[in-house]
């Protein structure tokens, strides 16, 4: 095997997940998260994958009454999780996590992956604006985060 392959991968990854979209500065926070989804409602599969200490894509663009089934690969070394939320929301799930790091929390919007486990969040997103999503674990929240841009339809 090509000892560069692994490089190579990252590399196109991370350029895949700038993506082609417009700049959205001007978009406000979302007035709502969602909610979790059902399975016959899903328009789309969006693939994420967890590594040390990031996520690719890190940026996704739904639109407004989407609901998406979210494909989640800790392709990492390490435990992971992903938590849908404000910003707010994220920030005191991970202060909590820092004083509780063994307790495993349940909760929508939220799945916590083992090194090479895949799980499925099916999330519906109800109005535009901008969520976001994180790892909460103690010392991951810092890189471990991305946006959601929810569109008008």
């Amino acid at each position: 095997m090509d000892k560069h392959l692994p490089i190579i991968t990252l590399v196109i990854l991370f350029l895949y997940s700038y993506g082609t979209h417009a700049q959205t500065d001007d978009m406000p926070a979302a007035e709502s998260i969602g909610r979790p989804g059902e399975i016959s409602q899903v328009s789309r599969n969006i693939k994420l994958t967890l590594l040390e200490y990031m996520f690719l894509p890190n940026e996704i663009w739904v639109t407004q009454g989407e609901t998406i089934n979210f494909v989640v690969k800790n392709t990492g070394n390490r435990d992971h999780e992903l938590l849908i939320g404000t910003h707010e929301d994220l920030k005191k799930a991970a202060k909590i996590r820092r004083k509780h790091p063994d307790k495993l929390e349940t909760e929508p919007g939220l799945i916590q992956l083992a090194p090479g486990e895949q799980k499925q969040l099916i999330w519906h997103f109800d109005k535009e604006g901008i969520i976001e999503f994180a790892c909460p674990l103690p010392g991951h929240f810092k890189g471990m985060r991305g946006t959601i841009y929810v569109e008008r339809k």
